[in-house]
């Protein structure tokens, strides 16, 4: 029997200090939620998680940025309806013109109210805003030409992502008195990226613009190119060739994931919707001829903003996607997460009310233990 090193009330003090530090730890886990509420607790467990919250808040942003993206895109497809409805009355407009019964007087008023509506249409695209960004009248600009057979060039509405670089516009006029403008577009290859032909227009003189919708190999740009048709029908069978120049228009990006690099990130690129690059801003219905052709300018108009539309239509398809996507990943990571730094309540409680009963015996047994050295009292009796 010992007195100096009472090993008994060691081992007792030993234990009761390891149920008091467990009790803490549990008191700390019903307090919090949480089964990690220091490093000590689980070192890997804590990093891996906070990795994950990093991760998620990443997600939390890039839901964000979709749906404001899901807001600009309505906004474009908003104005468009806007310009789809105008040139709509537009050619309705053309279509009324066209007949003999009007008078000049009836084709002065129709005229008139036709250059109100194409004033609409440019203010659409001027105005038209989403948090200080253009949406509508931020595509692709071009230089040159100014002057000669090809007045101007205008890239189509729905040409926003068209490659920048160098290009050749061709206008030839195939039979004198009764054939087709035969125009054509290359590419500084000498790739031909879009063509079209305008038939029965030589009585037309003056400015008139000739719309290229429909693009070749594989192509779906379009152009609007303004020509002065006197020159083109004198020009005969020859034709005439002018160069120009595309610079790019302004580029949206919309994050919409987590991390770098592809598939976290949606761009587009819109063009700009004016009377120009729609091929109407020279529309003029004051003769039989030109209110016919007016027609089809606005046919190919309507064409242009329905292809826009299409692509606006597909990218919010694209978004949506994206967005449910983003909403199963954050939950599925939420999940992960959870078991990770998460106290399991039912078990924490059980825990405790061991641990307190633990601490109550300990005590009694560390008040036993204590009591040892006193029976060596009994030996000096």
């Amino acid at each position: 029997m010992y007195i100096n090193t009472n090993v008994p009330a060691l081992f007792a003090e030993n234990s009761l200090i390891n149920t008091q530090n467990t009790l803490s730890n549990l008191q700390d886990q019903m307090s919090t939620g949480y089964q990690i509420n220091t490093p000590a607790n689980n070192p890997s467990g804590l990093a891996i998680s906070n990795l994950m919250q990093g991760e998620l808040g990443g997600i939390n942003s890039a839901i964000s940025n979709t749906s404001q993206a899901t807001n600009l895109l309505n906004t474009a497809n908003g104005g468009m309806q806007t310009d789809m409805q105008i040139v709509q009355q537009l050619q309705q407009l053309a279509v009324q013109a066209s007949n003999s019964t009007n008078n000049t007087q009836d084709l002065t008023d129709i005229q008139n109210q036709i250059n109100n509506l194409m004033t609409s249409l440019d203010n659409v695209a001027q105005t038209l805003n989403y948090n200080n960004t253009a949406v509508l009248n931020s595509g692709p600009t071009v230089s040159g030409p100014t002057a000669g057979t090809v007045v101007a060039v205008a890239v189509g509405a729905d040409s926003g992502a068209i490659p920048t670089g160098n290009y050749t516009v061709s206008v030839a006029y195939s039979t004198a008195g009764n054939g087709s403008d035969i125009i054509s577009v290359e590419n500084s290859a000498g790739s031909v990226v879009a063509a079209g032909t305008v038939a029965n227009l030589a009585s037309v003189s003056g400015t008139i613009n000739l719309q290229v919708v429909q693009g070749q190999n594989g192509n779906t740009d379009s152009f609007s190119i303004t020509v002065n048709q006197a020159s083109v029908v004198s020009g005969g069978t020859t034709g005439t060739s002018t160069a120009f120049s595309v610079a790019a228009g302004t580029q949206l990006q919309f994050q919409t994931g987590a991390n770098q690099g592809d598939g976290n990130s949606i761009s587009t690129q819109f063009g700009t919707f004016t009377s120009a690059t729609l091929g109407l801003n020279n529309l003029s219905v004051l003769t039989v001829n030109s209110a016919q052709y007016a027609i089809t300018q606005a046919q190919s108009a309507l064409s242009i903003l329905t292809n826009a539309q299409g692509a606006v239509g597909a990218q919010l398809d694209e978004l949506n996607y994206a967005s449910n996507n983003l909403q199963t990943e954050s939950t599925n990571l939420q999940a992960s997460q959870s078991s990770i730094m998460d106290a399991n309540m039912a078990t924490v409680t059980s825990q405790f009310a061991q641990q307190q009963i633990l601490l109550q015996t300990g005590l009694q047994s560390l008040q036993a233990a204590n009591s040892l050295p006193g029976m060596v009292l009994k030996l000096l009796g």
